[in-house]
């Protein structure tokens, strides 16, 4: 995650805030935790998904705000209170996710579920984000090329919506 997607970063949260916007964030994790939540799931985190868990931890904006609403971490977040790696096993179990596939962000529609496909790794080690449809149990499409860019084109959007007079 780049120093632009970190200054990105606190502008919204300084902006939600200032707009009395509904916001969550959790606790960054710790090394350890990434390395237990990796084992647990039987993957490896790309570097940008990592950087997200040491330096924000988790985020949860207004559902109107962004199509994806809530980027998971290892911390959880109400109202599920799920984490990453709870999510994605629930989701494995329940409908039946392929195990090649991260549960990551929550879009705006109800089960809507932005996916890290670990099968596909590009040559600086990240993964594209999917969009899983747990309604149909099917993926829909390639949203997003990795998480970081997920994350810095949904904040963008945040950003930009906040900057945006009322007429």
């Amino acid at each position: 995650m780049s120093t632009d997607t970190l200054e990105l970063f606190d502008r919204v949260r300084a902006r939600l805030a200032a707009a009395e916007k509904p916001f969550q964030l959790a606790k960054p994790a710790s090394e350890a935790d990434i390395a237990a939540a990796e084992e647990a799931l039987g993957v490896e985190f790309p570097p940008s998904y990592r950087q997200f868990l040491r330096k924000i931890g988790g985020l949860a904006i207004p559902p109107h705000l962004g199509v994806v609403h809530h980027f998971v971490g290892l911390s959880p977040l109400p109202p599920d209170g799920n984490s990453v790696v709870d999510t994605t096993l629930a989701a494995r179990t329940e409908r039946k996710l392929p195990p090649h596939l991260l549960v990551v962000g929550m879009g705006a529609e109800f089960q809507e579920w932005f996916c890290l496909d670990v099968n596909r790794e590009t040559e600086d080690g990240e993964y594209p984000v999917l969009l899983f449809d747990a309604r149909d149990n099917a993926l829909d499409q390639q949203f997003y090329p990795d998480f970081g860019q997920m994350l810095r084109e949904v904040l963008g959007f945040v950003e930009e919506t906040l900057s945006t007079p009322l007429d």
